[in-house]
């Protein structure tokens, strides 16, 4: 088990207490070979993903009981409305999912190579500010130990 602890906008780290895999502590990531065996490799330490409304988001990021993004509240302002692609002064407005594991898989194919990664910690960046009011967001996982790695 894991600890998140806030590390200051748009960043936030994981103590380790207690490893145990589980379906809802695992995100599932098709990724291309190359990056894969950088990440199996221990030669890039984050996978980057776009957070876009709809899929993507509800992938990503926490949801209240009634289906609304869980807000940041280091970041945001009590009563104030949210979006995902708010810039909020280079502060992510919502809150991730807190995924353990990444269990990567390189394409679609039946017979394919996977691995399975912690994941130390998340971070956000945007792109593409525009009149700084609107941004594109990336959802940054922090690699740690390659725990499985099966080949084809």
């Amino acid at each position: 088990m894991h600890d998140v602890y806030y590390a200051g906008p748009n960043s936030y780290i994981y103590g380790l207490i207690h490893t145990i895999m589980n379906k809802e502590e695992t995100l599932y990531l098709p990724i291309k070979q190359v990056y894969f065996d950088e990440i199996v490799a221990g030669t890039k330490k984050a996978e980057y993903r776009e957070i876009k409304e709809g899929i993507t988001a509800n992938r990503y990021l926490q949801k209240d009981e009634n289906g609304k993004y869980v807000l940041n509240p280091e970041v945001t302002e009590s009563g104030k409305e949210y979006f995902i692609d708010d810039y909020n002064n280079g502060n992510f407005p919502f809150m991730p999912k807190k995924y353990k594991y990444l269990a990567l898989a390189v394409g679609y194919a039946k017979e394919r190579d996977t691995a399975i990664v912690e994941v130390t910690g998340y971070s956000f960046e945007p792109h593409l500010i525009r009149c700084n009011l609107y941004a594109f967001w990336t959802i940054v996982y922090h690699l740690g130990e390659v725990i499985e790695v099966h080949r084809k």
